[in-house]
């Protein structure tokens, strides 16, 4: 079994994306072991990298899962000397960005990358498996989900605040539903971007759809006045719509 180190922001593994893309490897096959960059210590950059990047009995592939955060304040410039000298000392070996935002990925296009890929590539197991000699394309119910579904304050008339995402990939068209007997009570709005309304063919939902993407970088924030007691979101038509329970129904 392999190892595959992955370099990323401390503030990029906040609501553990990082963590889920590690487990996913895993389960493909191959041990990951973590590199986070905390602020204030990126002078141990220059001493940690090399070490497992410039020796093949510790690494056998390295990921940089990179934003702007990743790659500000002069940690560029020093993850590139990092890997400059590994490959010199060891040789050619799969490096592979992925690319929480665009600018990330323009901001590195000098790295000496094996691979690249975009977060919100639909087809990320995919490309990342090829990438890893692996085979990602199996997912599982079980450990950490595939999605961020965090409660926040609400504000003014809304007691609550859903923020939804997913960790890799994209959700091309936004959708969110409530049983239609809690349309009035609930009274969600999507933000920040427009939506439209409708009832599922069976009306045993009330929906809202908005077709800006959903992607790592970007989230919908769902406003209501009182908790539903059942939930569903995600990608429109997809049968991996998720839904939750999320209180005894009245």
């Amino acid at each position: 079994m392999g190892t595959v180190w992955i370099t990323f922001a401390t503030e990029d593994n906040v609501d553990g994306d990082v963590d889920y893309l590690a487990q996913e490897i895993s389960r493909g096959g191959m041990r990951t072991r973590q590199h986070p960059l905390f602020v204030g210590e990126d002078d141990k950059i220059d001493r940690l990298m090399p070490a497992f990047l410039g020796r093949p009995d510790q690494s056998d592939a390295w990921i940089l899962y990179a934003s702007r955060k990743t790659l500000e304040g002069g940690r560029l410039e020093r993850i590139t000397t990092a890997l400059a000298n590994s490959l010199e000392k060891r040789g050619a070996f799969p490096v592979i960005g992925v690319f929480r935002e665009l600018e990330a990925g323009v901001q590195a296009h000098e790295l000496p990358l094996t691979d690249r890929l975009a977060a919100d590539d639909p087809e990320w197991r995919g490309k990342l498996g090829r990438a890893l000699g692996l085979d990602l394309t199996k997912s599982s119910d079980e450990g950490l989900p595939p999605y961020i579904a965090k409660l926040h304050p609400g504000s003014g008339q809304f007691k609550h605040m859903f923020e939804f995402r997913p960790k890799m990939g994209r959700w091309d068209s936004f959708l969110f539903a409530i049983l239609p007997e809690e349309r009035a009570t609930v009274a969600p709005e999507i933000r920040p971007f427009e939506s439209e309304e409708g009832f599922s063919d069976d009306a045993e939902w009330y929906f809202q759809i908005a077709r800006t993407p959903a992607t790592p970088s970007t989230s919908y924030f769902v406003m209501m006045r009182e908790m539903p007691s059942r939930l569903a979101f995600g990608q429109e038509g997809n049968d991996e719509v998720v839904i939750l329970n999320m209180r005894p129904k009245q």
